[in-house]
């Protein structure tokens, strides 16, 4: 299953997503302590920049993706769990996805940072008209079903490497080479 031997075509952000909607400001003085995932800006951490127990005037989002529209402009990351999002990032949504397909999205979708910067910010005009390069199905619509699949084998791949990478470490502590 390679990527090269399909075929891509371009599709803007609003045809692949059911909502794109823009978090909500919440300053810094106003963040009430709790244990909700707080997402923002950041490029790391799945755009999680702390934890919050606000609920009232904030927008929840989950099961979507995150994008930066400042500071870390095009970080892209899959929500899995509720967060509440700042309004320094959009929700990217499609109910009819799932995490192997928002994954391989926001792979594609977080080149966009190659294209903005912390003074060009994606603002919710230029979100609108934005375009990606997904692979298609013989319809020339967005082959959801290889994206999914491609994700799947990816994550096999890994998981695989990870489990001999342990195995090869237990085997060298039980030999007696020690852990390093």
């Amino acid at each position: 299953m390679e990527l090269s031997n399909k075929e891509w075509k371009e599709f803007s952000l609003t045809e692949i997503f059911d909502s794109i909607q823009r978090g909500k400001r919440l300053k810094k003085d106003d963040h009430i302590e709790g244990n909700i995932p707080y997402a923002s800006s950041t490029a790391l951490n799945n755009g999680i920049d702390g934890f919050i127990g606000n609920t009232r005037g904030v927008r929840i989002f989950d099961n979507c993706l995150t994008i930066a529209n400042s500071g870390s402009v095009g970080a892209t990351f899959f929500q899995p769990f509720n967060v509440i999002a700042s309004d320094h990032i959009t929700k990217l949504e499609n109910k009819n996805f799932n995490k192997y397909t928002y994954l391989f999205l926001a792979t594609i979708i977080s080149r966009l940072s190659e294209k903005y910067s912390f003074n060009r910010e994606i603002n919710d005009q230029r979100i609108q008209k934005e375009k990606i390069l997904l692979p298609v199905n013989s319809k020339g619509k967005p082959d959801y079903a290889f994206m999914e699949s491609y994700m799947k084998q990816k994550e096999k791949e890994l998981l695989g490497k990870y489990k001999n990478h342990i195995l090869l470490k237990i085997n060298n502590i039980k030999l007696g080479g020690g852990g390093g």
